[in-house]
C-alpha cells in the first residue's frame, strides 16, 4: 500500500489569539535601518533571461560576498523587507522575484527547481556576482540547495530557512489545490482582499496563523507586503515542481558552510526536516528559534539578521 500523503507535513499547531500577549518583546520588531525609510524604487532592476524579464532589488555594496535572497512559494522579494536594509549596510544585497512570481514573467520552459537554479546562475552572471551567500526560505530553500549542487562555484555560504526540501514530498496537493481554487473566487484570493481582512485583528490571526506564529504582532504594512504575492501565475506549477523535486539524496555533496534556520512552531515545514538537513549536509549547523513559525526573517528580524550576518562573516 502506498504511503498516505498528508495535508500538512508538520504536526505543529497554531497559537491562540491570546498567546500573542505572552510572546517575547522582539517578536515582529523591525530592525534598523527601518525598511520604511528606504527609497526602494531607486534600487529596483530588471534583467532578461531567455527573453523573459526577471525583477529584483539590488542595494548596498562592500568588499564581502553579496547576499542573494530567494523567496518561497507565493512570495516575492518583499518577503525580505525586514532584512535587506540591515544586511545592506556593509554588503551588496540582491533579492529576486523568481520567474512566475512578483513582477517577474513566467519562464519559457516548464517551472522546475533545476530551472530556478539556472535562473539564479544567470542572474549572478548578469549582475557580475562571482560568489554569493545564498539564502532561501521555504521553496526558496529547496531552490538554494539545488543551486549549491548545480553551481557550487557560485556559492560561498548557504542559508536554508524553513527549507521545503524533505517531507514536502509527503504533502497532498489535492486539498490545497481545491482550496486555492475556491479562495481565488473570493476577496481572499486577491491581495487587496487580504489587505482588507488583515486590518481586523481576529481576521488577521485566522488568515495568517498557519504562516506566522503571532500575526497580530506583525505590523499590518509588513503583512500587506507579504500577501501582495497572492495570485502569482507561477504558483500552481511551482508547487508541483517543489513536490516533485528530489535533492535529499544529493545533500551530502554540498560542501560549503551551511546554516539551517527553523522556527520551532513552523506549521508548514517540520523541525525534524531541518534537523535532518543539518545532519546530511557535512558543514551545516542548525539554528532553532522558539515560538516562531514559517517566516523567521519576518517574525524575528533582529535575531535573524544578527545570526545571518555573523554566519556570513565567519572565517
Amino acid at each position: 500500500m502506498p504511503a498516505r500523503r498528508r495535508i500538512l507535513p508538520s504536526t505543529a499547531r497554531p497559537a491562540t489569539l491570546r498567546a500573542a500577549a505572552h510572546a517575547e518583546p522582539d517578536y515582529g520588531q523591525s530592525d534598523h535601518p527601518d525598511w520604511r525609510s528606504v527609497n526602494w524604487r531607486a534600487h529596483l532592476r530588471a534583467v532578461t533571461i531567455d527573453g523573459r524579464r526577471v525583477h529584483l532589488v539590488d542595494i548596498g555594496n562592500g568588499p564581502a560576498a553579496p547576499i542573494l535572497l530567494v523567496h518561497g512559494l507565493g512570495g516575492r522579494w518583499q518577503n525580505w523587507l525586514e532584512n535587506i536594509p540591515r544586511l545592506a549596510r556593509g554588503r551588496r544585497v540582491v533579492a529576486i522575484d523568481l520567474p512566475g512570481f512578483g513582477r517577474s514573467q513566467l519562464p519559457r520552459s516548464e517551472i522546475s527547481l533545476a530551472g530556478y537554479a539556472v535562473a539564479i546562475e544567470r542572474i549572478c552572471d548578469l549582475l557580475e556576482i562571482e560568489s554569493a551567500v545564498l539564502v532561501g526560505n521555504s521553496m526558496g530553500g529547496a531552490v538554494a540547495a539545488q543551486t549549491a549542487l548545480a553551481s557550487p562555484q557560485l556559492i560561498e555560504r548557504l542559508v536554508l530557512v524553513s527549507a521545503a526540501a524533505i517531507s514536502i514530498r509527503e504533502f497532498n496537493p489535492a486539498p490545497a489545490a481545491a482550496l486555492m481554487a475556491v479562495i481565488s473566487h473570493t476577496p481572499l484570493g486577491k491581495p487587496e482582499g487580504v489587505r482588507s481582512a488583515i486590518r481586523r485583528r481576529r481576521a488577521r490571526h485566522l488568515a495568517l496563523a498557519t504562516l506566522v506564529r503571532h500575526p497580530t504582532l506583525i505590523a499590518t504594512d509588513m503583512l500587506s507586503e507579504l500577501v501582495g504575492g497572492r495570485g502569482a501565475p507561477g504558483l500552481a506549477a511551482a508547487m508541483t515542481a517543489m513536490i516533485a523535486g528530489e535533492t535529499a539524496g544529493e545533500l551530502a555533496a554540498i560542501e560549503v558552510p551551511t546554516l539551517v534556520v527553523q522556527g520551532r512552531e513552523d506549521m508548514l515545514v517540520p523541525l525534524a526536516d531541518s534537523e535532518w538537513l543539518s545532519r546530511q549536509i557535512p558543514r551545516a549547523r542548525l539554528e532553532t528559534i522558539e515560538d516562531t513559525g514559517h517566516l523567521p526573517m519576518v517574525e524575528r528580524p533582529v535575531r535573524f539578521n544578527d545570526v545571518l550576518l555573523e554566519f556570513a562573516a565567519a572565517a
